[in-house]
């Protein structure tokens, strides 16, 4: 999934650290080093999903700096203000407090690490047991367990 970074409106591809395999059939060069096919490497730089997503698209980047939409450049005009900046100011908006934030969050490299898996959730699925005896089947995703009751979360 692409991940990208957002500064006043525009988005860029965010960077990732990400452990591939030369499965080409030539020899490429990496950081200096030969990396033979087969052979594994550490790729680091822009995310690559959000590089192709951009590709696709024919642009160099995602979305548009506030200042120069037209939807925010009417509303400013709407609200009195001679131009966007003056009311991006008045709402709050610091050029200073925007690009420490950008600078923040553009540090952060992606390692893209599995999710930590959660307790399964015990959940009757398969039914009641109106039996008496106490028990219900557990159901869900793969095989229905027959557990007692109040096993169930």
């Amino acid at each position: 999934m692409p991940t990208y970074n957002s500064k006043d409106g525009v988005w860029t591809p965010a960077q990732e650290k990400v452990a591939l395999t030369n499965f080409s059939k030539e020899t490429k060069v990496i950081n200096g080093k030969e990396i033979v096919p087969g052979e594994p490497y550490i790729y680091e730089g822009p995310d690559r999903a959000a590089e192709f997503e951009l590709f696709q698209a024919g642009e160099k980047q995602l979305g548009q700096a506030f200042w120069e939409d037209p939807d925010m450049i009417d509303r400013a005009r709407q609200l009195g203000y001679k131009d966007v900046m003056a009311y991006a100011k008045a709402r709050g908006w610091k050029k200073e407090e925007s690009d420490k934030q950008f600078n923040e969050k553009a540090k952060i490299v992606l390692k893209h690490e599995p999710p930590k898996k959660s307790k399964e959730k015990k959940i009757i699925g398969g039914g009641v047991d109106a039996t008496g005896s106490g028990k219900d089947i557990i159901g869900g995703f793969g095989d229905e367990r027959v557990r007692p009751a109040d096993e169930l979360d």
